[in-house]
């Protein structure tokens, strides 16, 4: 009726491993995005920097919303971090040095003042 421990072992250890493994790849995707998103914040401000002044106030606003959209990527990958450390911790990982080398999370950018 009921199954042996020994049993289980592999399914647990399997879905443990699934599972680490679905929040590194939420991570690195959202590092990913962060990568590229940065280009994009620098390229808006040389563009709202050459823009006349009559295009200026959208150019700025391009920008805060480019900013504003890279600061929110930097909030969710914190976020996913947090909980790659919480299922590392879970699965009975103690030391998390490697995974912040790993998954460096860039700082957040100040907001744009011309």
């Amino acid at each position: 009726m009921f199954r042996e421990v020994e049993a289980q072992e592999p399914d647990l250890i399997k879905e443990m491993a699934e599972s680490l493994g679905s929040a590194g790849a939420r991570l690195e995707e959202l590092l990913e995005k962060l990568d590229r998103a940065l280009p994009t914040v620098a390229h808006l401000k040389t563009i709202c920097f050459e823009a006349p002044a009559a295009e200026k106030h959208g150019a700025i606003e391009d920008v805060r919303k480019a900013i504003g959209e890279y600061n929110l990527l930097v909030d969710q990958a914190e976020n996913a971090l947090a909980w790659l450390l919480i299922q590392r911790e879970a699965c009975g990982f103690r030391t998390h040095k490697n995974v912040h080398v790993f998954y460096p999370i860039p700082p957040k950018i100040k907001p744009f003042t011309p």
